[in-house]
């Protein structure tokens, strides 16, 4: 082993990471400039500073620190799940445990509430239960090479949503609870603030837009298989006739025909 290496590999200050005031829920902006690029996260106060290595890093020192003993915080800031896992998620009642010992089921948690979007969690909900669009979803594979116009401002509302399922069935979650935040950022931006998070809305109403969102941002047309919304919510209709025999006495046929009056 490298001098190098081994110096990345030990580090004193471990013990001082608190992962009760971690919050990777929130926006990432950085506290000073507020800038979203290159945002680092102190693991002592919780704070964002001017994230998308996934390492670690002692500072002012700067070295990286590798430790088996942090992977539990990219779990929760990036969380991944196998094609095997979600497989399983249908079939296992095992329960979690959070930080402070509640105990939670992925998949069922609550939503933090943070004004007025409640009408946007129990859709959210909902839809993180319904398995085809789920297991899509919790795959940023599936949709993450989706090529958009220029200028779309769409496609932040597949990327977002994926996030926050990710998040809601994260087994290995410091909470028993989970904020939308940037989810409904998301929406407010792509609705053109039709949907707020400070103003009460419909949840059918919403329902609808975000499903047709959602299809349209995932490149959807009129074909069934085009999206997996439509795969997964787009059903067909069966119509059926049939002939009425007259309760009129005078109007009923004086010969009555079976094959006439059957459902067609």
């Amino acid at each position: 082993m490298s001098a190098e290496s081994a110096k990345s590999r030990s580090c004193p200050y471990l013990d001082t990471i608190n992962r009760s005031v971690l919050d990777f829920d929130f926006e990432k902006l950085c506290s000073v400039s507020l800038s979203r690029i290159n945002v680092y996260a102190c693991l002592v106060c919780g704070k964002y500073f001017q994230l998308e290595s996934l390492e670690f890093f002692c500072l002012p020192d700067n070295y990286r620190v590798v430790d088996s003993a942090l992977d539990d915080i990219l779990c929760v800031l990036q969380p991944r799940f196998s094609p095997q896992e979600i497989k399983e998620l249908d079939k296992t009642e095992k329960r979690s445990i959070a930080l402070d010992g509640t105990r939670y089921l992925p998949g069922i948690v609550g939503l933090n509430n943070i004004k007025a979007n409640d009408y946007c969690n129990v859709i959210l909900q909902a839809l993180s239960a319904v398995a085809p669009l789920r297991n899509y979803m919790l795959r940023d594979e599936n949709y993450n090479n989706i090529k958009r116009p220029p200028g779309d401002t769409m496609f932040p509302i597949v990327q977002r949503f994926g996030e926050l399922l990710r998040k809601l069935w994260n087994p290995r979650h410091f909470k028993a609870h989970v904020s939308p935040h940037e989810m409904l950022q998301a929406v407010v931006l792509c609705s053109k603030k039709r949907f707020q998070i400070t103003h009460q809305g419909d949840p059918v109403d919403f329902l609808s837009w975000f499903l047709n969102s959602l299809h349209l941002a995932l490149n959807g047309t009129n074909k069934d298989s085009s999206s997996i919304i439509y795969k997964t919510f787009r059903g067909r209709m069966r119509v059926y006739s049939k002939k009425l025999f007259p309760a009129d006495p005078e109007h009923q046929p004086k010969v009555y025909d079976p094959e006439e009056y059957e459902v067609k």
